[in-house]
This record gives structure tokens, sequence and C-alpha cells, in this order.
């Protein structure tokens, strides 16, 4: 993985002279670019605010900061930020904007705003926003399920995805309702890449129990 391995050695050098991939915006400030505009929600894994374009008025972000401990957690963040990565520019994939290296913090926009503190290092999360909001929320709203034609449309982009993922040897691994999108004009985005693997080849499996047991 090498965007993996580069970040890691970013976050171990913590200096802007380490090498950085091409599509890293270096010496740029996120900050100048996105503005926090108000709260969206507060889950269990940390609040999420909506940010606004600085140049275009109409373009949002769902912003999620987390706070994780070197070591495994970043690990697996760190995997996310590679699959979004990869996935950048297919239609159903969720937005990922550009990346930024600024003042020795890195912003993947998706995006990443990270800030160093001994050991932890806090991450905020700007990603496409989607006001139609989630599949679950919808269906729960509405108070009856789905329509047939409705679930036909919504399956039909989730398999779409799903085939180039895994084209990419990218397997999800917690594919719910609540990790299916829609934009405020009906498009399917899927989301959610926190528990998802990169494999080293299309031979490789995993066996471990990870994912929403229900689903």
């Amino acid at each position: 993985m090498a965007f993996l391995n580069k970040v890691k050695n970013l976050f171990r050098a913590n200096t802007t002279e380490a090498k950085l991939p091409s599509y890293i915006q270096n010496n740029v400030n996120p900050r100048d670019h996105w503005n926090i505009i108000g709260e969206l929600g507060d889950g269990a894994f940390g609040k999420v605010e909506k940010a606004v374009s600085r140049t275009d008025p109409k373009l949002f972000a769902a912003s999620k900061s987390i706070e994780i401990q070197e070591g495994e957690e970043l690990e697996d963040l760190l995997v996310e930020v590679e699959i979004l990565t990869e996935c950048k520019g297919h239609p159903v994939m969720l937005g990922l904007y550009s990346t930024y290296f600024f003042e020795n913090k890195l912003t993947v926009i998706l995006f990443l705003f990270s800030k160093f503190s001994k050991n932890v290092i806090n991450f905020q999360l700007l990603l496409e926003f989607c006001g139609g909001g989630a599949v679950d929320n919808i269906i729960v709203e509405l108070g009856h399920a789905l329509k047939e034609d409705q679930i036909r449309y919504i399956a039909y982009y989730v398999c779409d995805a799903l085939k180039w993922l895994h084209s990419q040897n990218v397997i999800h691994r917690d594919l719910k309702a609540g990790n299916i999108l829609l934009t405020n004009d009906g498009q399917v985005r899927l989301a959610d890449f926190g528990v998802s693997a990169k494999l080293k080849s299309d031979r490789e499996k995993r066996d471990t129990l990870i994912g929403t047991p229900y689903w």
C-alpha cells in the first residue's frame, strides 16, 4: 500500500521534508477553503458537522472529528483513507475532495485535519454531504418499508459499487442501510469504509468477524 506507507512515514518523520504523493497539496491550509457552519448530529463515533466551501457556496461536506490513539486505530483509519483515495471519481462512492499537508498536519479532504498532541491524533473527516440521508433513516421517517422499485434502484447502484471495489481487491465488510446514503437529487452513495480491508490479491481471504451483526 504505497499511500499507507507514505502517510505512516509522514507521521513518523513529522516533517514537510518527507516526499509527498503528487495528489497531496503541500503547505496549503484547508481552513482557507472550508468553513464549519453547523452540526448535523452527535453519534457514537463523534460529532458530525456541516462544512461549506469558501469558493463554491453550493458545495457542502459532512465533517466528522475522531480522536484515536496511535497504533491499530491509526492503521485502520489510514487504510480507510487509502481506499477512499483510490475510489475517488467512482460515481457511487462517497466523494473525496482533496488532500492537504500543512504545518505538519495531514488533511485528507475526504478530509483529514490532523492535530498532533503527544500520543493522540485528532482527525476530522470531511466528506461529500448527502442531504437525502441514510436509507435506514429514510425508512424510519416513511414509517414503512421501501417499495420494490425503490429497493431495485438502490441495489443496482450498490452492486455496481461493490463490483468495482472487488475489482480493486477491496472488501467493504459493513454493508447496511445506514451506510447507503442518498444525495438531495436521489443519487446513491456507498459510505463508511472504517472496517473495510484492502487485500493483496483476489485470492486472499479474511477470517475475522467484523461489521454489524444484524446485517
